[in-house]
């Protein structure tokens, strides 16, 4: 059986009509889930500090940190300079400064604890500072 051409252009135009409803249903369900994801996706560039922060992990070891005990008290620095600062101390002005600045000690409280006259541990703590401030200072000039 054989088709005229007028036969075979309408099944022509009904196959082009077909094809294109089908394209067109594709693309309304590509945009359809296109627009689902954006609602539940976004771009990195877009997220605040705090929402990167939940995005990962980072392990953290024992030895990334310098260990000093105080008065029963385990203090970590985690900062490698400020740790080897803290080592370069005498032993009873680096305790002085783990306790004012690492366990939020007042003189006082740290007067009472080490059986020391308050402006005392004022003057440890003060002439320790200086002494990290040199070191961290020396230890930065060396690096550049």
């Amino acid at each position: 059986m054989e088709l005229s051409s007028s036969e075979m252009k309408t099944i022509q135009h009904q196959y082009d009509t077909l094809a294109k409803k089908v394209l067109k249903g594709e693309a309304r369900s590509c945009y359809r889930e296109l627009s689902k994801r954006a609602a539940h996706e976004v771009n990195f560039s877009e997220m605040s500090q705090a929402e990167l922060a939940q995005l990962y992990t980072l392990d953290e070891y024992e030895s990334d940190y310098y260990r000093f005990e105080v008065s029963g008290y385990d203090v970590l620095v985690k900062n490698e300079l400020l740790g080897e600062a803290l080592q370069a101390l005498p032993e009873k002005k680096r305790d002085i400064i783990l306790l004012s600045y690492f366990l939020e000690m007042s003189d006082e409280e740290i007067g009472e604890l080490l059986n020391v006259v308050r402006s005392t541990i004022f003057r440890h703590r003060k002439t320790a500072l200086e002494k990290i401030k040199l070191y961290m200072e020396g230890k930065t000039d060396e690096q550049k």
